[in-house]
């Protein structure tokens, strides 16, 4: 789906710069999509036809289009500017694309020789002369503790993120991942500066920019610590005074600058553009980190095996 959205969201983008209505480009990318996809791209284009939101019509397909596609629509039906609302969606999913790309290819091999080590691991067994099928059974086993903590997991995360609060703390794990926090903390600062930018060039107030685009930075808990900036801003103090402090120091002082200055468009600009670098560099990192971990771990382990192995040869 990541990658179907990008080619739909980068033909928007495409289309609307060339002056197509919105109508004619949704139903022009529904013709061009396949399945669940095309059919919802269709009957939103027929809804929005009778005068309702772009973004109120995304809103009632969870399923298709994620909070952050929303909130980023209706940012930009506010400024007034949706080609470039598509190109960074478009850009947002061509990342994710890339991620899951590089994390399947890199666990590829730990995955084979994982399967491998579960049946080098009972091969004791056979050595103590036990059955063939004690062995099969062994390695059966060998696989289900391989497997269940991933199953464990993938189960966890799918129940707490239809909850508010589940939400809120699996975002503050996430968070605590090394490398991957630093990535989805600068990748939130990023989605919610572009957010910023695109409604204070608008002419939106400077409070509902500020509450808005912490709705866009995706992580619950980054999106507390941005919202206290709203707060700030009705009380008649500068964004940055309200930003929690566990946002990091030179971000902070960056935007402060900017306000004091009276360059803050320029600034968030900015501050997206470097954010986002950040953090794609870092989450690259993080997924080629994440097959050596594992690699290793198998390594160790099939050494251990072989180590005993040896020896039982030995008391024979």
């Amino acid at each position: 789906m990541n990658k179907d959205l990008a080619i739909v969201y980068h033909n928007l983008s495409i289309m609307l710069d060339a002056g197509m209505s919105i109508l004619k480009s949704l139903n022009t990318a529904a013709a061009g999509s396949k399945g669940r996809l095309g059919k919802t791209l269709s009957v939103v284009a027929h809804d929005l036809s009778k005068g309702s939101s772009l973004a109120e019509e995304m809103a009632k397909y969870p399923r298709i289009f994620a909070p952050l596609d929303v909130i980023t629509v209706e940012t930009a039906e506010t400024s007034g500017d949706l080609p470039r609302a598509f190109k960074l969606l478009s850009q947002w999913y061509e990342f994710r694309v890339r991620l899951k790309r590089i994390v399947i290819s890199g666990l590829m091999l730990p995955l084979v020789i994982i399967h491998v080590a579960a049946f080098v691991i009972p091969l004791r067994v056979l050595i103590g002369r036990l059955s063939v099928q004690n062995y099969l059974t062994t390695a059966a086993k060998t696989l289900v503790v391989l497997y269940v903590p991933v199953v464990v997991v993938f189960a966890t995360y799918c129940l707490i993120r239809r909850s508010g609060q589940g939400r809120r703390l699996w975002d503050a794990f996430v968070l605590r991942i090394p490398i991957l926090g630093q990535a989805v903390r600068q990748l939130a600062l990023s989605r919610y500066c572009r957010a910023f930018d695109m409604l204070l060039r608008a002419g939106v107030p400077i409070t509902a920019c500020a509450e808005k685009a912490a709705d866009a930075s995706g992580n619950a808990v980054m999106a507390e610590l941005l919202r206290e900036g709203a707060e700030s801003a009705r009380d008649g103090k500068m964004v940055c005074e309200g930003f929690g402090r566990k946002l990091p120091a030179d971000f902070v002082e960056l935007w402060r600058t900017g306000e004091e200055v009276g360059e803050l468009d320029n600034t968030v600009a900015h501050l997206a553009e470097d954010t986002s670098e950040t953090g794609e560099q870092l989450a690259m990192e993080f997924c080629k980190w994440v097959p050596r971990i594992i690699y290793f771990i198998v390594v160790i382990l099939m050494a251990l095996v072989i180590i005993t192995s040896y020896m039982a040869l030995l008391s024979l």
